[in-house]
């Protein structure tokens, strides 16, 4: 098993050392000219909500309820209060 490992872990060494180098050159060509227009006006768009907690003192104990950040609403109907 060790042999065979050794053979297929200096196979694979072998594709690194051994693989060949092609020089490539760009043949000149004239022709139309297609231009791409770029979009300056895109801006970053979050794929996942973002969740924040908020916390607050309500008769001496401390509760927190999750507010999505990206959609502005809450995610917890209720405040849950901490143990």
């Amino acid at each position: 098993m060790k042999k065979k490992l050794l053979i297929v872990a200096a196979f694979c060494a072998s594709l690194f050392v051994v693989a060949p180098t092609v020089s490539v050159s760009a043949a000149e060509f004239e022709g139309d000219v297609q231009e791409q227009s770029v979009q300056n006006d895109i801006g970053v768009a979050p794929y996942a909500d973002e969740i924040v907690t908020k916390f607050r003192a309500y008769n001496g104990k401390i509760q927190y309820r999750r507010w999505n950040q990206t959609r502005g609403y809450w995610v917890d109907k209720d405040w849950i209060t901490l143990k």
